[in-house]
């Protein structure tokens, strides 16, 4: 069985302050080690939780359970295949061991092997400096390795290697890491909060009492987020993880709050644009069923408690037909969908424009599904004749508003231009990659279009990623999620306080995802502790002393506090697996207006 080649790196208890205190220095969570493979991964036997793989052709990767030194299992490489290679790798933080030196030892086995297997232990301000193992090949009983390595204080991450080059099989077991005497199982990460930083975050906090509606409906415990958005236009609510229930159904309670108590009309998901509107359709005129409206939503959605949210939209709607809320969607990853859109508008609209942009897209339509093979000159040629045609059409805009009389057929050239659009939004993002991050700014367009429609005061409600919807603000990008090119960023430009961020989180629990990044099975993702010295490790001790559901962080006056506004961990999941999850650092203040916080969280009820 082979092992991906891609997997995603890459992010209190208050009783008496001051006895809590010392409790709390002595109870906290830190990154867990794996380096004697014994923990293991959802993709057991194939990988061990932790590690994962750098680089890689043609080897098999395998935790073996017969040969191994100690424990359960050695974790064993191997190939028949001549000049194959594999790199494996473990990351810890360096916090611990910054101006110190480390120690790694381990044993190494090899049969038949025509190449050779080494270790590497690297820093990120050493890396031309790395230490390397004796290499071993042929046949080999087991082997000791030890590696001395100083860690300088500049140092911002650590990595274990495991390397093999050529063909035949090589064991790797009983790795231990140790400094100054100490052998460590896991690390510390950062610095604990201070007495006085924890009391800040106790007092900018709220306890969240349910995820779910509470008895006779009641938004009593969202009354500080009301008073946080306060007249925002623009409400942007993310998540940590795709596939949690808890945040989906904390997502659904905060739809009907926005619905009732702040007057939101129109609801956003990260979802194809003409996808969700299938779902928009039935939830405004009951048009198909719910679970029907939902085929071919991004399958991260596709579960109970988005069913549950779309049916009580509908419900809404059917009691308030004067007053309707709109379930739409702001993504463009897809082709077809608006492409056969745009065509049937033109048959109707201008035939001879059809025959125009036809030929200049006849290439993309033929060819857009390979858009990840296809070479770069393709790529941008197809961009550039989808603008082309977008350019042709939208210049029409005014004279076809001419002509028609009614709100409908008005609405019918404005979508016809956005079919167009649509379009060239696939190519542009062929075009300039998954790094540009041209995709958020897509999104952040889409959303914008469907509030140019609407009257002034309309107010939307948002949901996608904490990364996507990260205000970006902070003057240094380096301490900006994406760089500062997030949707949410240029919503923030564009609207200033009349956008708001809030990141949902949590502590601890686990998630539905897909195994890796080219096995798209849905499994159950476990979500490894916050560790001491992030919001969410601190917000946890909030709500156990609290006994809430969660927690609700105001960050509006978070900028005022540089301990806060210098780069924290920040967790990261998506839709795949992801083990540790806490690489990645922000200056969150910038990033959002707030944290939702859900203490224990579980997987999403994936719909059959």
């Amino acid at each position: 069985m082979k092992i991906s080649k891609s997997s995603y790196l890459a992010i209190k208890t208050f009783f008496l302050l001051s006895i809590m205190f010392i409790f709390y220095s002595k109870a906290f969570s830190q990154q867990l080690l794996n380096l004697n493979f014994e923990k293991t991964s959802i993709e057991h036997p194939v990988r061990p939780w932790g590690w994962e793989v750098e680089s890689g052709t043609s080897t098999t990767l395998n935790m073996d359970s017969v040969i191994r030194v100690e424990g359960k299992y050695s974790l064993k490489i191997n190939n028949n295949t001549q000049d194959a290679s594999e790199k494996i790798v473990f990351g810890i933080e360096p916090f611990e061991f910054r101006n110190k030196t480390i120690n790694l030892r381990g044993k190494i086995k090899t049969k038949d092997l025509n190449g050779s297997a080494y270790v590497s232990l690297n820093t990120s301000t050493e890396d031309d400096k790395a230490k390397i193992s004796q290499q071993f090949s042929n046949t080999t009983d087991w082997q000791n390795i030890s590696l001395d390595f100083f860690v300088p204080d500049t140092t911002t991450s650590i990595s274990f290697g495991l390397h093999y080059q050529g063909s035949g099989n090589v064991w790797f077991d009983d790795f231990r890491l140790s400094s100054n005497n100490k052998e460590y199982t896991e690390v510390q990460i950062a610095e604990p909060f201070s007495k006085k930083q924890l009391n800040w975050i106790k007092k900018a906090s709220s306890p969240l009492l349910a995820v779910d509606a509470l008895p006779n409906h009641s938004f009593e415990d969202l009354a500080p987020l009301k008073k946080m958005i306060g007249n925002a236009r623009i409400i942007a609510l993310g998540e940590a993880t795709h596939g949690t229930s808890e945040f989906f159904r904390l997502k659904h309670r905060v739809l009907a709050f926005a619905v009732k108590e702040l007057g939101v009309r129109i609801f956003g998901i990260e979802g194809n644009m003409l996808t969700v509107e299938n779902i928009n359709q039935y939830v405004l005129s009951g048009q198909g069923t719910a679970k029907g409206s939902m085929r071919g939503i991004f399958m991260v959605w596709y579960n109970t408690e988005v069913l549950n949210m779309i049916e009580w939209v509908r419900d809404y709607n059917q009691q308030h037909p004067e007053n309707l809320v709109q379930f739409v969607g702001y993504d463009m990853q897809d082709l077809y969908t608006p492409l056969d859109s745009l065509f049937s508008f033109l048959e109707k609209k201008s035939p001879s424009l059809l025959k125009s942009t036809s030929v200049l897209l006849t290439d993309l339509k033929k060819n857009g599904s390979n858009q990840f093979t296809v070479s770069e000159s393709v790529k941008l040629e197809w961009y550039k004749n989808a603008s082309k045609a977008f350019e042709s059409i939208q210049s029409q805009e005014k004279q076809w508003l001419k002509e028609v009389k009614t709100k409908v057929d008005s609405s019918k050239v404005y979508w016809g231009i956005q079919y167009a659009n649509l379009v060239k939004q696939f190519a542009e993002n062929a075009h300039k990659g998954f790094l540009s991050f041209y995709r958020d700014e897509a999104m952040a367009e889409n959303i914008s279009w469907f509030l140019s429609h609407e009257k002034p005061d309309t107010r939307m409600l948002i949901w996608a990623h904490d990364y996507h919807i990260s205000r970006g603000d902070h003057p240094d990008n380096d301490l900006n999620i994406y760089w500062g090119r997030s949707m949410g960023r240029h919503l923030s430009q564009k609207y200033g306080d009349d956008y708001k961020a809030y990141a949902i989180s949590t502590y601890e629990g686990d998630y539905r995802g897909m195994i890796n990044y080219q096995n798209f099975k849905q499994v159950k993702c476990p979500l490894h502790k916050s560790p001491q010295g992030t919001l969410d490790e601190a917000l946890h001790h909030l709500a156990l002393k609290n006994k809430s559901a969660g927690m609700i962080l105001d960050l509006s006056k978070a900028k005022s506090q540089k301990w806060l506004t210098k780069a924290l961990r920040m967790r990261f999941a998506n839709h795949v697996n992801i083990e540790y999850g806490y690489w990645t650092r922000y200056s969150i203040p910038y990033q959002f207006d707030g944290i939702l916080f859900v203490d224990q969280t579980t997987s999403a009820k994936t719909l059959k």
